[in-house]
């Protein structure tokens, strides 16, 4: 393979060089891309994604979905990619009453789970 040299990085003979970008660059981003690629079409073989919000008076608050925990509500302000179903949601802080609720979720869609919470009373 014939190999052109370039201000910023080396390429294949008769490909044209990309002074955007050096070759650090242009290869995380290439490794990005692939990843990505390989990330959505396993989404898609397992079913989909759906989106999930959480508004939430205590940003401390642990969101649990279905017995398992996904993190803390100021985590999941601006969204968490999750399968599609159905979940119960619980949103606790031990110095809190904690939220209970179900969601249904289908692929490619959203939800946002507004919860306040009101603090224990001594």
């Amino acid at each position: 393979m014939n190999i052109v040299s370039s201000s910023l990085y080396r390429l294949p003979a008769g490909r044209r060089a990309c002074r955007a970008m050096k070759p650090a660059i242009a290869a995380t981003v290439a490794v990005a891309l692939a990843f990505c690629c390989v990330l959505g079409c396993a989404t898609l073989r397992s079913g989909g994604v759906a989106a999930l919000r959480v508004e939430c008076n205590v940003p401390g608050a642990e969101v649990i979905l279905n017995d398992v925990l996904v993190g803390q509500a100021s985590e999941l302000e601006h969204g968490k990619a999750v399968r599609p179903g159905t979940y119960r949601v619980e949103i606790r802080h031990p110095s809190y009453y904690s939220y209970f609720g179900e969601i249904t979720l289908g692929n490619g869609g959203a939800a946002v789970v507004k919860a306040a919470l009101h603090p224990l009373l001594d």
